[in-house]
């Protein structure tokens, strides 16, 4: 029968003792069985390698050619079976000895340096992925990555366990030469000057036209962009008005020289970054990397921001509960 014919794990541990005690009472003794169970497993290899791995009558056991080549591979299974049980005990546990985690630019321009080194901590093997939100969330779904970072909660998927961790106010910017600082808002700017935004099809760009319509506004638009550097600069050149999240705008400190930056209404002007991860597949790691983004954006990086935006100090913050809307 072909089950017979297969080689089993213990005979092969038994196998690589008689290599290491050199003697069939010392494997026995070593591993724990009786004399006649190592000769049984030595048998049975023998059996289904068809030639002799053991020359018995010497005095210490030596392996036969093909003994020494069965050894080798028989001790790279034994390691490398090891090896799968502990990761997969790990894993179990949530300390994973590979973690591939997706995190959006502007999180990972701000702060994705401290967190690798903190989650080095957690997993010493760590794959780090940056981009937009939507691709990074289809790798998400594609279990190409095993944690997302990101602005979209993918509420449609009740698979995924999602950690909020902070609130990130829209901003509006303008170039101080286009207007006076008081006139710096949506409903003067939309009737005068043209609309610089994120591209539609961006996460970043859904939510603008969602800000836009709930501070009442149908602006022009002019340029479309899929980077904040590029839109920030844009404005500054005083090509028109934009708004954009207060976290990407710490990452360009050296731009906004020259630009009023003003708060939207309350209520209408923010997005949430969350952290998402399959339901119980990674243990407790997904509650202890969200807990490090919280510490290292309320400690660090929120200070940059309020450096820049005194004004956004009962806005922007960590939070560790769902909001009523996601978006808001």
């Amino acid at each position: 029968m072909a089950q017979d014919r297969e080689i089993q794990f213990g005979a092969l541990r038994i196998f690589v003792a008689v290599a290491e005690s050199e003697t069939l009472t010392g494997a026995a003794r070593k591993l724990g069985v009786t004399q006649s169970a190592v000769s049984q497993a030595i048998t049975q290899l023998e059996t289904l390698a068809k030639t002799s791995l053991v020359a018995r009558r010497s005095k210490p056991i030596r392996l036969t050619p093909a003994g020494e080549v069965m050894k080798e591979h028989a001790q790279r299974i034994l390691k490398d079976t090891r090896r799968m049980l502990q990761d997969v005990a790990t894993a179990a546990t949530g300390d994973l000895p590979r973690l591939t985690i997706g995190i959006i630019d502007s999180f990972a321009d701000a702060a994705g340096q401290e967190l690798m080194e903190r989650i080095a901590e957690i997993t010493p093997r760590l794959s780090l992925q940056t981009g937009l939100a939507m691709p990074l969330s289809e790798a998400l779904l594609d279990r190409e990555l095993d944690i997302l970072i990101s602005s979209d909660p993918l509420e449609d998927h009740p698979e995924l366990e999602c950690h909020p961790l902070l609130r990130d106010p829209f901003v509006l910017l303008v170039a101080e030469s286009l207007c006076a600082a008081d006139e710096a808002t949506p409903e003067r700017l939309s009737a005068t000057q043209p609309f610089i935004r994120y591209t539609r099809h961006s996460r970043l760009g859904k939510l603008t036209d969602l800000v836009m319509r709930r501070v009442g506004v149908e602006p022009e638009t002019r340029f479309e962009l899929d980077s904040t550097r590029t839109l920030v600069k844009t404005v500054h050149a005083g090509k028109g008005w934009a708004v954009a999240t207060s976290l990407c705008l710490a990452q360009h400190p050296d731009l906004l020289e020259g630009v009023h930056m003003a708060p939207l209404a309350k209520g209408a002007n923010a997005r949430y970054l969350c952290l998402l991860a399959r339901r119980d597949e990674l243990g407790d790691t997904p509650t202890r990397i969200a807990a490090i983004c919280r510490e290292i954006y309320r400690d660090d990086v929120l200070q940059r921001v309020l450096q820049l935006m005194p004004w956004l100090q009962d806005q922007a913050m960590a939070i560790d509960e769902a909001p009523a809307i996601w978006s808001g």
